[in-house]
C-alpha cells in the first residue's frame, strides 16, 4: 500500500484547526516556511521524516493518528482519538457517551445484515 500524503495533510490541517492554530505559527515551531506546510497540508509535497516528527510534536499527537488513514491497524490510534474526546468530559458526560455508544454499537449490529441485503 502506498503512503497515501493527501490524507495525511488533511490530518494534520484538521488537528491544526482544532488546536487553534494557524499554519504561520506552526510552520514557525516546526522550523519550515509556510508555503512548505501548506504544500504538505494539502497533499503536494511530502515531507522529510524529521519534519514529520516535528509535526507530530508540535501538534501534541502521536505518528499513528497523523498515519490513521493509512494504517492497517489503527487500534491503538483510534483508542486514543476516543480518549480525546472523552479527555475533557465530566463524569455525567461520560455516562451519557458510553450509553450512546453502546446503544449504537448494538443497533449498528442488529441492522447489520439489513444494510447487507439492501445492497
Amino acid at each position: 500500500m502506498a503512503l497515501n500524503i493527501i490524507l495525511i495533510g488533511k490530518r494534520i490541517r484538521t488537528i491544526r484547526k482544532k488546536r487553534g492554530l494557524s499554519q504561520e505559527t506552526l510552520s514557525g515551531e516546526i522550523g519550515c516556511s509556510t508555503v512548505h506546510l501548506s504544500n504538505i497540508e494539502s497533499g503536494i509535497k511530502c515531507m522529510s521524516l524529521d519534519i514529520f516528527v516535528k509535526v507530530a510534536n508540535a501538534l501534541n499527537v502521536s505518528a499513528d493518528e497523523l498515519l490513521l488513514d493509512n494504517l492497517s491497524n489503527n487500534i491503538k490510534a483510534t483508542n486514543h482519538e476516543f480518549a480525546n474526546v472523552l479527555n475533557d468530559c465530566n463524569e455525567y458526560e461520560k455516562r451519557v457517551l458510553s450509553d450512546v455508544l453502546t446503544a449504537t454499537k448494538q443497533s449498528l449490529r442488529e441492522n447489520r445484515s439489513f444494510v447487507k441485503k439492501k445492497h
